[in-house]
Parts: structure tokens; sequence; C-alpha cells
């Protein structure tokens, strides 16, 4: 044993001599995984030893697989939304799930000095979420990303990159190594990126999953989306494009055989319970998610729940628009999903599993749900 973990003696009042323990960093490091992010935070001042281990690479790691069975949602507000300050407030979803009072701060957590604009979370990767915005600076407008850590509070270098007026299907991959951006190869077909259904920035971005980003594409004639009549898409027309993050290569992968009838309300790619699903109308009726229980392996796709409109909305056909599902909480099989009510409005419904049972939440409207988005709490550095 080094002399670092020898047990020293001290003598208590009473005169007997005790031990003072010393615990190897191994155990340490186990025990301190188990802490929430604010915590850590606090613990790095608490010993040199103990600010080493928490930064250690090797920890971080740790740290983020153990969170990530404890799953949060990360909630925007939308009183920050057309500004230069935001908020964005991460809750665990059992948290979510017992108190239906929920509100924001009223006060921004967070601001963009010097930066008069927009800006809203795109996407969500190992604690941190991509931040995207329009900004305008003394009359020059300029597009660009952050990357953010709502549990840490840190906030990336901005990265820049140019205005794009017409849709392309120019595809360019940003490196944080040498900090610039790099083409690849194009991407192979018209991307689907609009919904008239919800806010449109909650699918016009592709999906993480298993390393991969994924969107739904179709294959026309048309150049870009704007030409689509959808009145006169198929189901056949669907395909789903896959990025593969480590070889920038593309490959196509299949709806579900069961995707069989196409509405005027645009199907919707998600990620629930960390695997690539598929959501869509039915018929003016009903509500269908699909699930492919092994990515990439088109015979995997299951149904993963068809839900009645009446039973979730209580409302005639002609007052509905299209659900998007933001998250499925295994526990205690709930989903949450996102339904726009009469006044446009868009409201939280918690839709239990096992017994069907519907619940509009009281969850403040304050929030932008459609911008929400899953996390987990992590340590993951931003630069």
């Amino acid at each position: 044993m080094s002399a670092h973990h020898q047990p020293k003696l001290r003598r208590t009042f009473s005169g007997t001599r005790i031990s003072r323990v010393f615990l190897p960093d191994e155990l340490i490091m186990e025990v301190l995984s188990f802490l929430s992010v604010k915590y850590l935070m606090r613990f790095k001042c608490v010993c040199k030893s103990w600010k080493t281990i928490i930064s250690d690479p090797t920890f971080v790691k740790l740290h983020l697989k153990i969170s990530a069975r404890n799953k949060h949602l990360a909630l925007f507000s939308i009183l920050f939304r057309h500004s230069s300050y935001f908020s964005i407030a991460g809750f665990s979803l059992c948290r979510l799930l017992k108190n239906k009072s929920i509100n924001l701060a009223n006060k921004p957590n967070f601001r963009l000095k010097d930066v008069y604009g927009f800006l809203y979370p795109v996407g969500s990767c190992n604690g941190l979420l991509c931040l995207f915005g329009y900004f305008s600076i003394n009359n020059y407008e300029e597009t660009l990303l952050y990357l953010w850590n709502p549990a840490t509070r840190t906030l990336s270098d901005k990265i820049l990159f140019l205005r794009q007026y017409e849709l392309t299907n120019e595809v360019r991959v940003f490196s944080f190594g040498d900090k610039v951006w790099r083409n690849i190869q194009s991407f192979p077909m018209v991307p689907v990126f609009h919904t008239h259904s919800l806010h449109e920035s909650s699918i016009k971005h592709g999906v993480h999953v298993n390393g991969t980003l994924n969107w739904l594409g179709i294959q026309s004639e048309f150049h870009n989306e704007h030409q689509i009549d959808w009145k006169h898409i198929s189901n056949d027309k669907f395909v789903i494009i896959s990025l593969d993050l480590s070889t920038e290569a593309y490959c196509q992968l299949l709806p579900p055989r069961g995707f069989d009838k196409v509405s005027c309300v645009q199907p919707t790619l998600v990620v629930l319970l960390d695997s690539l699903c598929l959501s869509h109308d039915f018929n003016g009726t009903d509500f269908i998610i699909w699930q492919m229980k092994e990515f990439g392996v088109q015979e995997s796709w299951i149904r993963l729940l068809k839900i009645s409109y009446w039973s979730l909305t209580k409302l005639p056909y002609d007052h509905r628009l299209s659900l998007f599902p933001l998250c499925l909480y295994e526990n205690n099989d709930t989903l949450i999903l996102a339904w726009r009510g009469k006044k446009d409005n868009i409201i939280p419904i918690l839709y239990n599993l096992r017994n069907s049972r519907v619940k509009k939440s009281r969850l403040t409207y304050e929030i932008e749900w459609v911008l929400t988005k899953d996390y987990v709490e992590s340590l993951v550095s931003t630069s």
C-alpha cells in the first residue's frame, strides 16, 4: 500500500485509538460516478485529487454510462424564443411525471453576449445540445451553431457557416479538431424537411441513433421539397437516408411494410428508447409508431403502438393535426407527445401504454414543446 493510502492513527477524547480510513481512487471514482453533475462540479473544490478524478476522461465516460439510465428532457422556454437570451432547463422524466406544475425560470439561464437574433436546439447527444440560430449584427446576418452543456452550463465557441437561401443537396461536416468545414458526398435525394402540422424545426433535422444521422427522403423527380405534390406521393416513394458519421457514407433504409397508407399529414422520424422510430397518421383515425428494434435490419421493424385519436384528444378529426412523439419513459410505459390544441397552443399529452390512460399535462404552456429534446446529464466538454 502506498504511503498516500496508509491508514493513520488519531486519538479520540476517550483516549481510544481509531484508524482514519483512506479509500483507493478506483473506489472513489465509482462512488462519485453515481452523483449528479451539479454536485460533481462542487466536489471539484473539495481537494486536488477529486478534481483530477472528476476531470479525467475515463471518469467522464463512466459517469455518462451511468447517467444514461436516468433520462431527462431539455425544455426550451418560448418566452426567449426570439432573443439572444434563452432558457433551457433539464428535468428527469420521473420528476416530470410526478409533478405536473413544473415551470421554467422567469429569467433566462443563459445569454449570448452582444448577439441579437434567435436560437433553438436542433439535436442532443451525450449530454450536449446543438443550438442553431440566425443572428443579425450591424445589419449583417449570419447562421451559426453552438454546443451547450446545460448541466455544466458551458458553451462552445460559435461555429459559423454560410447562409443558404436556396435548398441544395450539399452536405458539409465540421471538424472540432481543425475548426474547418469540409464537403462530403451530396445528399442522394430530396429530404423531407417540413411539417404542416407542428413547428417546422421539430423534424427538419436528422435524428441521431447508433452513430448515424437519419432523414426521411422521397424518391422522385423533384429537385427540392417545394415542388412536391403531396397529394400524389405514394408510400413506396418514402425512404430513410442514413449517414454513418464514422465512414461518412450513406445507406438507404426502407420504412416498415405496414406503412402502407400516406395521408396529408407527413410521417415523422424520432428516436424512442434509443431506437429509430417512424410515426404517422393512419386513415385519419389512428396514430401509429413503428420501432426498428435492431438498427439497419429491415426485418426488425415492429409496430410499437397504435392509438386512436379519439382516446387521445376526444376531438373530431377536423380539430386535429399530427402528434409528435417526444419521449417514451420505459420504467412506467409512459409516452409523452406534443399535440396542437384548438387555439394553436402545443399541449403535452401523457399516454400510459399499460392501461391506455391519457392525461393532458398541466405543465406550463411557456415551454416550446416541439423543441423538447431527450438528453442525459453529463460532464462531456463542449470544446
